[in-house]
């Protein structure tokens, strides 16, 4: 803030310091401005440091020793003037130091005065009021100006503002910030003015007043600062506060999260804390805070156990205090003391705001624990989705020649038994391909493509999916595992068909692990309104409140080595990207049941007819390469079945030896060991214009030049109509290509 304009003749300022801000640096600037106009300084000092008016003047380039010399500077003591020389009696002593000024050739002067002693003598406030009428007077007539310092923690607010009104004008500081409030200058009635002033300072004093509590409560963070959990922090608290003589000893009843309690304790005698159970005063303390800040405990309140125990370790006085923040309640501090001189009644109010701090820390030291809790799993995720990008290839890889294969068994097998064993085993392919690529997309927002799916129909295949484990694995560990259907919805759901079977493919599996001995799985589905509803229900052995509070965070588990801990998590995500809801009922050594609501969609299901006809179209010369001999050999075999002409190779340096006008479509891995496909995209566009398919399990984006030599990018594992669609797609972008 620009001070100077506000510095003239005539004007007169009660500057507000305090015990930490001297406000030295404003006198600084009154002094620049005053030397600068030609004007001899004064000051009347009480117990300032010159050393730092002599820094804050060298800030603004002046030598206090060369100004004390030149006489441009005088700096005397306040109590003499003010106590001795009884200047507000006799003002004719401050026109006589005026007009020795200007003989001395200044333009006038600048006093800067600090009354605190003027204040420490006697002085009536009438004598005041008229000492300041002269000073009007003087100020009106003589060039002067000056400020005039008062500490406002010695004078207190009410003792400051008793002589405020004398002279509104005043300037103080705010932490860096000067503020500056001139009657002639602002907008406010007199009225207005000692009102802003009394507010400011008495939000001052209370600050002062509780500076003691923050400085307290700064010691004591740097103190818990390190501390590992909450009984720590608690610990330390309580013996700091006693070791900082404000109690003897005490004990803290920490609140756990369970219900129960526990005891933290400082030089505390046994005999205290057995007197404490064994009485309801426990019980007592809690009521008492539904009303009351705290407690001072009064003797004449006691009972004869309690007396006889506090006399005799001498306890004088006891305070009960909770370590309660908003709703948040940590615990209740007990503290005794016995210090006859210093009563806990004295410093209760104060200890009560200290309990507040520490319950704040508590709390922030809890939700730091969240976050790193979650920061911890956020990289646990991340890891999890690198390692999933390196491997999704691989298994991409393994699916492909699976599918690849059934879907060619499909084409030669007319035996129907076995045909639904294949197609279970085409669909369990299918569902592999897409977790993997929902894996890899793990870390990945990216929108998803919905379908209607039979939810009655999802969950018979999950059934049937999981029937491996529970009915052959259950036989071989002898026990019985059945499976009650009572499926009445008919209904339809937007999703993904994939993930609404993964969410009760979970769900069973789940529920037969809690049977160790067997038992039953009832799954039902029915409509609610607008909801279509299942419940999954097991008699196995259910699980404890702490497990069930946690049962949807990813990688909590309780199958140790068997599981992961992703299972119900997945499940609880899958259900929220379709606006459903899972609620869990448990009781341990009864069973679980699963709630799951999911929104009902109207309308039929659109099917799409995926029995090929593979004499469509023209027979096709189609060169593959891959370095992997099954899934060049597993393309061939589908792209046969459809009527194609293939010739495989395994190394893309070959395909220079190779004529390119024999083929009519290049289809090339991404992924190969020398070289990539987007490479021989590269060098197959530089010499033919035929058709590129790029075969890829990797599902990040590829450049946009990269795309310019890709005529279609085809994901493993695919299938035989995923192969007809892309070689459509691919040969119906030029009409003039024959089909």
């Amino acid at each position: 803030m620009e001070l100077y304009k506000y510095f003239k003749d005539g004007v007169r300022y009660n500057l507000i310091s305090s015990d930490d801000d001297n406000a030295m640096d404003i006198i600084a600037l009154y002094f620049n401005w005053a030397l600068r106009n030609n004007k001899k300084c004064i000051f009347y000092r009480h117990e300032q440091n010159i050393g730092e008016l002599e820094f804050f003047l060298g800030q603004c380039g002046y030598n206090i020793k060369e100004l004390i010399e030149s006489k441009r500077l005088v700096i005397d003591n306040a109590y003499d003037y003010f106590v001795d020389k009884k200047v507000y009696v006799n003002t004719q002593i401050l026109v006589d130091i005026i007009q020795d000024a200007l003989k001395e050739g200044f333009s006038g002067v600048a006093i800067v005065a600090d009354r605190s002693c003027f204040f420490e003598s006697e002085y009536i406030e009438d004598v005041l009021y008229q000492y300041e009428k002269k000073l009007d007077s003087i100020f009106k007539t003589y060039p002067i100006s000056a400020l005039s310092i008062y500490d406002i923690d010695k004078f207190g607010v009410d003792g400051f503002f008793a002589i405020m009104h004398l002279n509104p004008n005043f300037i103080y500081k705010v932490i860096n910030e000067v503020f500056v409030h001139n009657k002639d200058i602002v907008n406010f009635s007199y009225e207005e003015t000692l009102g802003i002033v009394y507010t400011f300072l008495k939000r001052r004093e209370k600050s002062v007043r509780e500076s003691k509590i923050f400085g307290f409560i700064s010691d004591l963070a740097t103190e818990i600062s390190y501390k590992k959990d909450e009984r720590e922090i608690v610990e330390t608290t309580l013996k700091y506060i006693c070791s900082t003589n404000y109690a003897s000893f005490g004990f803290v009843d920490l609140c756990l999260e369970d219900g129960h309690s526990d005891i933290v304790a400082y030089n505390l005698p046994e005999e205290i804390i057995e007197l404490y159970y064994s009485s309801d005063i426990k019980v007592k303390v809690a009521e008492y805070f539904d009303k009351l800040k705290y407690v001072l405990v009064d003797f004449n309140d006691l009972n004869d156990d309690y007396k006889k125990v506090f006399t005799k370790y001498n306890v004088y006085s006891c305070a009960v205090i909770p370590i309660k923040y908003n709703d948040f309640n940590f615990g209740y501090l007990w503290l005794a003391s016995k210090d006859i001189n210093s009563a806990l009644s004295e410093n209760v109010e104060f200890l009560y705001k200290v309990c507040q701090a520490v319950a704040k820390i508590l709390l922030q030291f809890k939700n730091y624990k969240k976050i790193q809790e979650r920061m911890f799993l956020s990289s646990k995720l991340q890891a999890l989705g690198e390692l999933t990008g390196g491997i999704a290839h691989e298994f991409n890889n393994i699916l492909t020649p699976i599918l690849g294969y059934v879907q060619v068994l499909k084409d030669k097998i007319q035996d129907k038994e076995l045909l639904k064993y294949i197609s279970m085993i085409e669909e369990s392919a299918k569902d592999g391909a897409k977790i993997v690529r929902r894996i890899q997309d793990f870390s990945k927002k990216k929108r998803k493509t919905l379908e209607l799916v039979d939810l009655d129909k999802a969950i018979i295949y999950s059934v049937e999916i999981t029937k491996p484990k529970w009915a052959y694995e259950a036989q071989v560990e002898d026990k019985k595992i059945d499976i009650v259907l009572n499926l009445n919805s008919g209904a339809y759901v937007e999703g993904i068909a994939t993930e609404v079977r993964e969410i009760f493919i979970n769900l069973i599996s789940n529920s037969i692990d809690a049977m160790p001995y067997g038992g039953k799985v009832e799954i039902t589905s029915f409509n609610e309104d607008k909801f279509v509803v299942v419940k999954v229900k097991d008699n196995g052995v259910g699980m404890s409140k702490e497990v069930l509070s946690r049962i949807f965070e990813p990688f909590f588990t309780t199958k140790n080595e068997r599981g992961n801990g992703l299972g119900l998590h997945i499940v609880y995500n899958i259900i929220s990207s379709m606006n459903g809801f899972i609620e869990v009922k448990s009781k341990e050594n009864v069973g679980t049941e699963f709630i799951i609501k999911f929104p009902k969609k109207e309308g039929d299901l659109i099917y799409t007819d995926n029995d090929l006809n593979i004499k469509d179209s023209k027979s096709l010369n189609i060169l593959i390469i891959d370095d992997q001999v099954q899934v060049a050999n597993v393309v061939s075999e589908m792209l046969s079945i459809l009527g194609h002409n293939c010739v495989t190779i395994l190394d893309a340096k070959e395909i220079d030896k190779l004529d390119l006008k024999d083929f009519d479509v290049v289809m090339c891995d991404l992924a190969m060991p020398d070289v990539s496909g987007v490479e021989v995209a590269k060098r197959v566009k530089s010499k033919s214009s035929i058709y590129f398919i790029l075969m890829t399990g990797w599902v990040g984006k590829l450049k946009d030049e990269d795309l310019a030599f890709i005529d279609y990018v085809i994901q493993k594992p695919f299938s035989i109509e995923d192969l007809k669609k892309a070689l459509e797609e691919v040969t119906f972008q030029n009409e003039e290509f024959a089909v």
